[in-house]
């Protein structure tokens, strides 16, 4: 394109469409040349770049997967030990045994009964 003025066809042309002789020869067209070489390193910049994120974020999410199993599996197997002890202690409760050498274990339920019955049923 030759740097020559154009006319333009507007009806009260403003001050971007007015040109003159002392502001020289006009500006190169912007964008008319891509370059290739530009373009491939670009494209190639975008690609790794783009590569990179994702494997930081499967590095991320497996690091944070492996740690929530172990904080699971973890606390798994301390309330497994808990739920046992409890479902044990709940069996002494409601079963007969010995204590030691002395003394006897029976039901809770049993027991209760047996204190209200020597106290005479809480009449006072």
């Amino acid at each position: 394109m030759s740097n020559q003025k154009l006319e333009h066809q507007h009806e009260t042309p403003d001050s971007w469409h007015r040109h003159l002789p002392s502001e020289g020869h006009g500006q190169q067209e912007h964008g008319a040349h891509a370059s290739p070489k530009a373009m491939l390193v670009t494209l190639i910049a975008m690609v790794f770049g783009t590569l990179f994120v994702v494997l930081v974020l499967m590095a991320f999410f497996n690091s944070y997967t492996s740690k929530y199993k172990a904080a699971v599996e973890e606390t798994t197997s301390m309330g497994a030990v808990a739920r046992n002890n409890k479902a044990a202690a709940l069996g002494a409760l409601e079963s007969w045994g010995w204590v030691d050498h002395d003394r006897v274990r029976m039901p809770i339920e049993r027991a209760m009964q047996q204190v209200v019955a020597e106290r005479g049923g809480g009449q006072g």
